[in-house]
């Protein structure tokens, strides 16, 4: 068995990224010929297709993405191991966008680690709805993204599966002869579309109570007893429960919330999305 080359891994996750050989050959730095041979090269070596060619681009097959976490953890610890026997430090700036819902719960202890750790990475969170940031994403005014897959038109580096679930006061008693009280989230919001079409397929009618902008915007709605809203596991609010799964809900709403790395990103910003994606267990659904 030959040993992996991390410049082939480097190529292979370049184009993962980026869904293109010409977009990775230009964060690399390398021409489409050299890049186009570093995949062949690497797929030789392990007797399997890793990419497949999509209407959108090249899609990574599924011995693919049995590849990648491999291939990040591979290349992480090489250039930390560089760091830590050559005493080097990890310096710089990065700009990670993130939606409230990740960043004032799961995000908060994997952030700590890495502060800790890197205490001369400066970090700029900009915490706003998944539309707002992926404009910021697209005009290259963030390093790193996590948000909802569906805004941004390209593959993300990791995709945690999420449920938004009907969360109501805990002494909530619903009449369900009269219409579900919602509190739904504004048309900016790429849930609402999903939750109206949860509501529309459910057995009970609904009518939108008030609107919430924001997280503390829909938790405090919660709380206050203004109606049912939709939330994942992480930020349903104290006094507050998970609504029974019986025949009169609506089903909970799949959604999924991706990781992207800007194209040529800095080293420290690709230490940082690797830094979170080996904690996958504090991000996952509880």
């Amino acid at each position: 068995m030959q040993d992996l080359d991390p410049h082939l891994l480097r190529a292979f996750l370049s184009v993962a990224e980026v869904g293109s050989v010409n977009r990775a050959a230009a964060a690399l730095h390398r021409t489409q010929a050299a890049v186009s041979m570093q995949i062949r090269r690497l797929e030789e070596v392990l007797g399997a297709d890793l990419f497949a060619r999509s209407p959108k681009g090249l899609a990574v097959t599924a011995e693919g993405q049995a590849l990648l976490p491999f291939a990040r953890e591979i290349l992480t610890l090489g250039e930390e191991a560089c760091r830590r026997v050559s005493g080097q430090t990890m310096e710089g700036r990065v700009k990670l966008g993130v939606i409230e819902d990740f960043a004032a719960t799961r995000l908060t202890d994997i952030l700590k680690n890495f502060r800790d750790q890197n205490p001369k990475v400066h970090l700029d969170l900009i915490m706003a709805g998944n539309r707002h940031l992926a404009e910021l994403f697209a005009q290259d005014k963030l390093d790193l993204l996590i948000c909802d897959i569906t805004e941004v038109p390209r593959q993300p580096l990791v995709v945690w599966p999420e449920q938004l679930l009907w969360v109501g006061r805990s002494d909530l008693n619903l009449d369900f002869d009269e219409a579900l009280p919602v509190v739904m989230f504004t048309d900016v919001c790429p849930w609402r579309a999903h939750v109206v079409k949860a509501l529309g397929q459910g057995p009970t009618a609904w009518r939108t109570v008030c609107e919430a902008s924001t997280l503390v915007a829909m938790a405090t709605a919660v709380q206050v007893g203004i109606g049912i809203g939709p939330m994942i596991s992480a930020t349903v609010p104290p006094g507050c429960r998970v609504l029974d799964r019986r025949d009169e809900m609506p089903e909970p709403i799949q959604i999924g919330i991706g990781l992207f790395t800007r194209n040529g990103a800095s080293d420290e910003a690709r230490y940082l999305a690797d830094f979170v994606m080996r904690s996958p267990g504090k991000l996952l659904a509880v």
